[in-house]
């Protein structure tokens, strides 16, 4: 049973996924260039690294731990949660299967258990400087927490957030805070600014899969990651309660507490970012930290991001196949629905359709900009059934082929984007790319007959590969 980081770590050792690193290397760069070698190696399969000896510090370091979209799969194959997803379309026909009640009860009842830190089972440290923590790329601003859990809690209804934001170190008790503005941490971070107070906040560093995931998963404000992370563990999420800050969970190897100032900013940045260029320095909130926990023999876990096949393309895509269901559910005429790893998940976006009536490829293109952090895509672009989106070449012939660019192209003005979008000449703010590259049909300013694809029949083509296969002999 995976029950803490280091029981996860034993897993993927256990089912030979991953590399013991036993050299002493640096957490300046060097544990980078292992992770980006690691990365590179095997296209969403790759192995987990743990360093073993890192020069100046005691504890281990772990990366690359969600490198394998196979490993991702298998460890939410079989809960609760997979099941409802999976099965999302029966919701709308009211037809449910066993499992799907047991999930339906399960995430009912999914409330963490909390309970009081119990001091003891960790040491305290004084400063950031005990901790491995990487300087990742070259030309970053210093150190970065790249994995860190942040709990906030709600100053309005007492609801808790937990997201994954980057930490810059500014020094041994201080960090930035790289919440953008939708998430769920700057929203409670701007209910506590209109009252006038400091936001409490709690950062968890070192915890399962299932509490990671569902802290990056996009799900809707105000619901409970802890909660979605007990359905998709089959157990309920414990966590630990100190003094008035933000539960953590119990299983998390170091722990930090702190609090924000809404009206304290800093600068934060330039961080190699998962689009593969550095980010453009902007003023972001400051964490002052007042107390740091860590257990005995705790792993300090790290990300590598940088220009497509880190983890985080594989995370996303896992992510957004896992939750695929419910978006088309909203589109019956939705056939796939694809995020490039290219377009560093909000850059780009593809979808094939069954298209049934004149518009209804536009109509799709604004339906995904309505939806969640799909919103902040920039360029999107829907396809006929026929086409692959997964395979690049019949996407290039299918813009090539099947798009005029006066009818077919769209640009939308004066919109939201991706916080980490460069080429904006606002921050947050810039335009839209709309290609519909479906077969034109009656009704959309095509008036003439759209010509058949060339194919031989399916028949013919099945008896020559039968013969085929004894002439190579």
């Amino acid at each position: 049973m995976i029950s803490d980081l280091r029981s996860y770590v034993d897993y993927l050792d256990r089912i030979n996924n991953l590399i013991k690193v036993g050299y002493e290397v640096s957490p300046e760069l060097e544990i980078t260039a292992f992770t980006d070698k690691a990365g590179r190696s095997k296209r969403y399969d790759s192995k987990a690294l743990l360093f073993e000896k890192v020069s100046g510090y005691d504890m281990k370091v772990a990366t690359n731990l969600f490198g394998s979209i196979t490993v991702l799969r298998e460890l939410f194959s079989n809960t609760y949660a997979n099941e409802i997803l999976a099965n999302f379309n029966r919701i709308k026909s009211n037809t449910f299967t066993p499992s799907m009640i047991k999930g339906a009860k399960a995430l009912m009842n999914s409330k963490p258990k909390v309970s009081q830190l119990k001091e003891r089972h960790f040491r305290q440290i004084d400063s950031l400087d005990e901790l491995p923590i990487l300087k990742v790329w070259p030309k970053d601003a210093g150190k970065f927490i790249t994995l860190p859990l942040v709990v906030t809690r709600s100053p309005i209804d007492g609801s808790l957030n937990v997201g994954v934001y980057r930490m810059q170190v500014y020094d041994g008790e201080t960090t930035g805070m790289h919440w953008q503005a939708q998430k769920g941490g700057a929203i409670h971070a701007s209910q506590a600014l209109e009252n006038g107070e400091e936001l409490k906040v709690s950062v968890a560093i070192g915890t399962d899969p299932y509490n990671v995931i569902a802290a990056i998963a996009p799900l809707p404000h105000g619901i409970n990651e802890f909660s979605i992370s007990g359905v998709a563990r089959n157990s309920k999420t414990a966590l630990m309660q100190y003094m008035d800050y933000p539960p953590v969970p119990e299983n998390a190897d170091i722990v930090l507490y702190g609090k924000v100032d809404p009206k304290e900013k800093r600068k934060e940045g330039p961080f190699g970012d998962h689009n593969g260029y550095y980010s453009i320095p902007q003023e972001y909130p400051v964490f002052h930290i007042e107390k740091m926990y860590a257990k005995e023999k705790a792993i300090y876990p790290a990300s590598v991001v940088g220009f497509s096949w880190h983890e985080d393309v594989v995370v996303g895509q896992f992510l957004f196949d896992y939750f695929k269901p419910i978006i088309k559910s909203m589109n019956e005429s939705i056939v796939d629905i694809y995020l490039p790893p290219e377009g560093a998940f909000t850059g780009m976006c593809f979808v094939s359709i069954k298209k049934r009536f004149p518009g209804e490829a536009k109509k799709i293109m604004f339906s995904v900009l309505g939806t969640g952090q799909l919103s902040l895509t920039k360029i999107i672009a829907v396809f006929d059934e026929d086409i692959d989106i997964r395979d690049t070449s019949k996407v290039m012939w299918a813009l090539s082929t099947r798009v005029e660019p006066q009818r077919d192209i769209q640009i939308i003005e004066g919109t939201v984007t991706d916080s980490l979008d460069h080429t904006t000449n606002l921050p947050d703010y810039g335009s839209k790319l709309l290609i519909d590259a479906t077969k034109k049909i009656r009704g959309e300013s095509y008036s003439r007959e759209w010509p058949d694809t060339i194919s031989l029949p399916e028949e013919l083509v099945r008896e020559v590969e039968r013969k085929w296969v004894s002439l190579k002999k």
